[in-house]
């Protein structure tokens, strides 16, 4: 089948930019990733995945 954009309804996420993304490690891989909207998603993420993870790195939205 070939679409073009003149037919095809595009849909998406047109929301904030995260503040912050968390990105999960496991056996030094990136396993998972958390995007955190605010402060409160990112404390939430710590208190219930941190344990999971061997480790993460947490990138900031500039």
């Amino acid at each position: 089948m070939l679409a073009t954009l003149e037919k095809v309804e595009m849909i998406g996420f047109d929301g904030p930019d995260p503040e912050r993304v968390i990105l999960w490690i496991i056996g030094g891989k990136q396993v998972a990733k958390t995007i955190c909207y605010d402060n409160e998603d990112f404390q939430n993420a710590m208190a219930h995945k941190a344990g999971k993870y061997e480790g993460y790195e947490v990138i900031k939205n500039a």
